[in-house]
């Protein structure tokens, strides 16, 4: 069996709408995406595939030395050298048209900031034949071919997990992964030749598995390797998930005996978060320790009953996230303020749940070192994890109580979260939601973007070569607001429901015929 559900901005029109073809030597059905003749997600007659992303590093920073004397050139391989320059014109509605002019350096187009001048090398910007790649997977017929064919992708990098009809199992982190001569890639390298990129990971060595000995394989955008594989291909920072969904699918699996589709229905809609059952075991015996108000008691109570799901209706849920929230803001909030981190300026730099290193290094010294220096206060005032878990959940708990009411059982996660599929066109009438929704960023049922969520799964797909295959995404065949096909899709999958997958339609089947003249 194989289960897909690439998780990607939720819109509407949404980003996938569903394809089946054929010829005289095979068949194929999945989701592609506009302007695609092809799927990227599905199964022919043999095999079945999904992707999600690899996360991997796949942008360098070049920090160019330049000086006044030698205008327009930089300093490269022992000689300046001038810079190329791409000329745009922009038109604006309304106004004038702007021009705008691109200085390139062997390393990719230059931007200044802050007196520094930097090049961005992005391996996205390389040639890569994914039409092709994808023509030949709809046409492999075993991992041999399908892994021949994944040799060509370039970017982005994506794991691609496959099955087949004969009960093999595997996974290719396909992609170009680049390795630089010296330095550290995960800041900015200098430009003068020492650091350039001396070429990529070879595809034999590329994160890749088949019929592994735990019999099944999976990825939720964690790091796909540990830390004897002997390449770089990013950092936690770069943009690797945390692994909390990764945790919770690796548990289900592990545990699971003779797994049915209907398992991995429930395992799609999961919304438990495999933080809180870290976590907030630790938090409720160091409550235990002090006293508390009657109000506080309450909420305590609630998350000792808690199962850790993120539903609509709990009040746990809602104390959870709040708390996690506050716990991150005190114990790293007030280093920030003394390091003085644009925290207010920069809106894609806040501090709370979702920056993976501070929500990883806050769990493993929650965990594993309570007396770490972190939990202290930059004057020097001693403090440990039981201290500042302490002073965030009385915060939590009157935060709530000034929001929600001074009942904590009426604290429903609902009334804090929800989702929405905005339209592409930003006219709200033409979207879906804001509704209640449960789930939150760390869900196997992720929901991301904040309290709003705007991103999820996208597309949901489960194949079991002996019964059939069966695919949701949240949205429509049409992009026409007016079309009863525009969101028909929506309620089936934010009821967790699917609808077949058919390699062929069956001769019963309504059908229309589109015409199409040059």
């Amino acid at each position: 069996m194989l289960a897909g559900d690439p998780h990607l901005s939720q819109t509407l029109p949404a980003i996938w709408y569903q394809l089946a073809g054929k010829s005289p030597s095979y068949q194929f059905t999945g989701v592609s995406i506009p302007g695609v003749p092809t799927i990227l997600i599905g199964r022919n007659q043999q095999i079945a595939w999904s992707l999600t992303n690899v996360q991997n590093q796949a942008t360098l920073y070049y920090k160019e030395k330049t000086d006044k004397e030698h205008p327009n050139q930089y300093y490269w391989n022992g000689q300046w050298r001038n810079m190329q320059h791409l000329r745009y014109t922009i038109p604006v509605k309304g106004g004038n048209s702007v021009n705008l002019d691109v200085a390139l350096t062997v390393h990719g187009p230059v931007m200044t900031q802050a007196g520094q001048t930097l090049s961005v090398d992005w391996v996205g910007a390389l040639p890569s034949p994914d039409l092709d790649v994808m023509l030949n997977i709809i046409k492999a017929d075993n991992f041999e071919q399908f892994k021949q064919a994944l040799q060509q992708w370039h970017a982005p990098s994506q794991n691609f997990v496959y099955a087949d009809d004969n009960g093999n199992i595997g996974m290719i982190s396909a992609g170009y992964y680049p390795i630089v001569k010296s330095g550290e890639p995960w800041l900015p390298l200098p430009g003068t030749g020492q650091s350039d990129v001396l070429g990529t990971i070879p595809y034999k060595d590329v994160p890749q598995t088949y019929n592994p000995p735990s019999h099944f394989v999976f990825s939720a955008n964690q790091r796909e390797v540990s830390n004897d594989y002997p390449y770089y291909i990013g950092t936690t920072m770069d943009f690797f998930d945390n692994g909390y969904r990764a945790d919770e699918i690796f548990q289900t699996l592990k545990q699971g005996k003779n797994l049915t589709v209907q398992d991995f229905e429930k395992l799609q809609s999961n919304t438990t978060d495999y933080l809180a059952g870290e976590i907030v075991p630790e938090l409720l015996k160091t409550l235990d320790s002090g006293t508390l108000t009657p109000q506080e008691h309450q909420a305590k109570e609630l998350l000792a009953q808690w199962n850790g799901q993120m539903n609509v209706n709990s009040a746990a849920a809602s104390i959870w996230w709040e708390f996690w929230s506050q716990y991150l803001q005190d114990t790293f909030g007030p280093w920030w303020t003394s390091k003085h981190v644009p925290v207010n300026v920069d809106k894609t730099l806040q501090l709370g749940p979702g920056q993976t290193a501070l929500d990883e290094d806050l769990e493993q010294w929650t965990l594993h070192n309570p007396d770490n220096a972190a939990f202290s206060l930059p004057n020097g005032t001693k403090r440990t994890a039981s201290d500042v878990m302490k002073q965030a959940f009385r915060e939590t708990v009157n935060k709530l109580s000034k929001q929600l009411g001074t009942n904590p059982g009426t604290w429903a996660w609902r009334k804090l979260h929800s989702r929405e599929f905005p339209s592409l066109t930003q006219v709200a009438s033409l979207g879906y939601g804001p509704m209640a929704a449960g789930g939150d960023q760390w869900t196997v049922d992720a929901a991301d973007g904040g309290m709003v969520s705007t991103a999820g799964p996208s597309w949901r797909m489960i194949v079991n070569f002996g019964t059939g295959a069966k695919g949701v995404y949240p949205g429509g065949q049409s992009e026409n607001p007016v079309s009863p096909l525009y969101s028909n899709l929506v309620s089936a999958w934010w009821n967790g429901s699917y609808y077949p997958l058919q390699l062929q339609l069956p001769e019963s089947a309504s059908r229309s015929q589109w015409t199409l003249h040059p």
